[in-house]
């Protein structure tokens, strides 16, 4: 039986800025006054509404959860104040409309209409968000005065077991951005992102609970994750229908196993493990190639091992980076099964059959990066710095960081500081699910609406499954930073 968490929290956060309003809503200021959050009827200092109009609210950063309101009454003591709240995690995206520039209600309802009673202290809204917009709807000229506004956030009160500042404060910022990233995902399970997928994606796990291993040690969603992610795949099949996150599964187990070295991680999960290795096994031929259709599982994403290198025409490229995944992990595995004196005899087969297939060095940095990890080798290495950090990605980002530092750590950092650098200068408060340097030029920051001639660095970009705003901000797969500096840094 999986057992729920019951031991997450609340905290009320202010709003740290009046982003916007109309001219008809006066004394907004009154929102940032700390004051006492009960309704009185005494209550002067009120926010006050004449006739339809909007205000928009910054609560400093990225969190999960909603808002809560306390409104007061109005002269005559009559109907309901109808609402419409807009949840952003960017400023733009509290002015979308669903449907519009990718804005959804995907997963997690961040656009609503809603009502305001007097006298009441309620709360509304479950998603990802920094930014709030509220639209007083109704015809009538007076609305119930609020007395304030704030951001209701739900989290794991998490204890670091590492931590890591140095004298650059561009990384220190990167590192608890990274951390902060990844902890807002902690939820009752492991999620992808706190606006959107809040699903268990196991193979978008692995960076995440690589980072939280090293940052918070052995967190009990850990293990409920890894649970539902068994339950709802059952065996034979491909985890999540993809094949490459069988393989992160089981290089899940390896990372949590050699963190704890306790053999009772890999028992819960043998049987498991077992069904995923024979899978393997049937898909690969004497010579190393890889067939993921011989399973004759369900398979929607053949060859895939991240979006922004999944394009049709580098199928054969996507299928070696593939077989570079196997190559990286199944030595793991048996180094793992190896210890616990279970059977290695599949696993040893596999390898045998893998170290015999044949690929080039990679032209696509991310399976570049693979490619320098098993081999050490000065082409892949050029693969990897030519153009800077363009073409990283958030997801494989520990990998690629990795990949350069065992070249050049300097090099590495140069490169870390220009990506993730990148999304901190334009307002970033966690990291996206995909970025893209190029994305700088000529766009606007995200915690401003965008000028006249800017693009709007949230709406404008995002490719694949997360075009415009449907694009998460807040997506626990970046949290590689963490990892990194934990495991690297002046080593």
């Amino acid at each position: 039986m999986i057992m729920i968490n019951e031991n997450r929290k609340i905290r009320y956060r202010y709003p740290v800025r009046i982003v916007g309003h109309s001219n008809n809503i006066h004394n907004v200021e009154t929102l940032l006054k700390e004051k006492d959050d009960q309704i009185f009827l005494g209550d002067i200092d009120l926010m006050t509404i004449d006739g339809p109009g909007y205000i928009v609210l910054d609560f400093g950063e990225e969190i999960c959860g909603g808002i809560r309101i306390l409104s007061h009454i109005k002269d005559t003591q009559d109907n309901l104040t109808k609402i419409r709240i807009r949840f952003g995690e960017s400023v733009s995206e509290t002015y979308s409309d669903v449907g519009k520039s990718g804005a959804t209600n995907n997963h997690a309802l961040r656009d609503f209409i809603s009502f305001l009673p007097a006298f009441s202290d309620e709360s509304r809204g479950e998603t990802g968000f920094r930014f709030v917009r509220i639209d007083f709807l109704a015809e009538s000229k007076t609305y119930h005065p609020i007395k304030m506004i704030l951001a209701k956030e739900t989290y794991y009160d998490l204890v670091a077991i590492n931590d890591f500042k140095c004298e650059d404060e561009l990384l220190n910022k990167i590192y608890k951005t990274s951390v902060r990233t990844v902890s807002l995902c902690v939820q009752n399970r492991i999620w992808d992102g706190i606006k959107r997928d809040r699903l268990v994606w196991i193979g978008d796990m692995e960076p995440e609970i690589h980072a939280l291993l090293r940052v918070y040690g052995h967190v009990p969603q850990i293990d409920s994750t890894l649970e539902t992610a068994k339950i709802s795949n059952p065996m034979p099949c491909w985890i999540n229908g993809i094949p490459s996150y069988s393989a992160w599964f089981l290089l899940i187990v390896y990372d949590i196993y050699e963190t704890d070295s306790k053999p009772d991680v890999v028992y819960k999960h043998l049987d498991y493990l077992n069904q995923i290795i024979n899978i393997f096994d049937t898909t690969i031929d004497e010579n190393g190639n890889i067939d993921f259709t011989k399973s004759n599982l369900p398979n929607s994403m053949p060859y895939f091992i991240d979006w922004p290198t999944y394009k049709e025409e580098n199928e054969q490229e996507r299928k070696e980076a593939c077989t570079m995944l196997l190559q990286y992990i199944f030595p793991k595995v048996l180094e793992m099964y190896k210890s616990i004196k279970e059977d290695t005899k599949i696993i040893e087969r596999i390898i045998d059959k893998l170290n015999k297939s044949k690929i080039g060095v990679p032209k696509t940095k991310v399976f570049a990066a693979f490619y320098q990890l098993l081999h050490h080798d000065d082409k892949s290495y050029e693969v990897l710095i030519k153009d800077g950090a363009r073409g990283m990605s958030t997801f494989m980002s520990y990998y690629f960081l990795k990949a350069v530092a065992q070249k050049d750590f300097d090099k590495s950092i140069e490169l870390l500081k220009e990506y993730y650098g990148g999304m901190l200068s334009r307002g970033a408060t966690t990291f996206w699910e995909d970025f893209n340097i190029d994305w700088l030029k000529g766009s606007s920051r995200i915690d401003e609406l965008s000028k006249e001639g800017e693009k709007d660095l949230h709406g404008d970009f995002g490719g694949y499954c997360y075009v415009g705003f449907r694009h998460s901000l807040c997506h626990g797969w970046s949290s590689g930073p963490a990892s990194f500096l934990l495991e690297e840094w002046k080593k």
